[in-house]
């Protein structure tokens, strides 16, 4: 998918553009569950994952999808949103920040997608000191890459011949044509 590419471009803007605290924006690959053996990064974060639920071809090799992409808020804290915590405030920043990621994306389009709509919220265990929610979303989307192995051929100084077929009586057991009578 050629346009997938310029899809996360899109999202990715929206995120840096309207939540100038998110550290790291990147393509979800369980990141949060390795840590400590993979490349480290910054935190609050956020992961856009994308998958195909349903396509429908337009034309010879061009497809409208539709998509669902999930993004993931990850915050490495112990804070808390209990009243008493010491860092409430930093853990209710979080539920803010659940927030703008909806108000990004919900019933948005952009260039190279449209009719984006959240379809589900959810948290994710982490197993660590972190909270990690995941929000759904689908959106539609064109895809053209299979044209670029495709060569539109011409048909030219082609000669077509029409023949009379006549069919000897008897030959239609399977009555997989009318007879004409003549």
């Amino acid at each position: 998918m050629k346009n997938l590419k310029n899809v996360y471009l899109e999202h990715e803007q929206r995120i840096t553009v309207n939540m100038s605290n998110i550290k790291t924006v990147d393509l979800w690959s369980e990141q949060v569950s390795f840590m400590a053996e993979e490349h480290p990064f910054s935190s609050p974060a956020v992961f856009f994952a994308y998958r195909v639920l349903s396509a429908e071809n337009l034309s010879e090799k061009l497809q409208q999808l539709r998509m669902q992409c999930d993004i993931y808020l990850f915050y490495e804290t112990f804070a808390d949103t209990n009243r008493k915590a010491k860092n409430q405030q930093k853990a209710l920043n979080f539920l803010d920040d659940l927030a703008t990621i909806n108000a990004c994306f919900h019933c948005s389009n952009g260039k190279y997608f449209s009719e984006m709509s959240r379809t589900g919220f959810d948290p994710v265990e982490t197993g660590g000191a972190g909270m990690l929610y995941v929000q759904r979303f689908q959106f539609t989307m064109l895809d053209d890459s299979a044209q670029i192995l495709y060569k539109n051929l011409k048909f030219e100084n082609m000669e077509v011949a029409v023949e009379k077929a006549v069919i000897a009586p008897g030959e239609n057991k399977a009555k997989l044509f009318d007879e004409i009578n003549t």
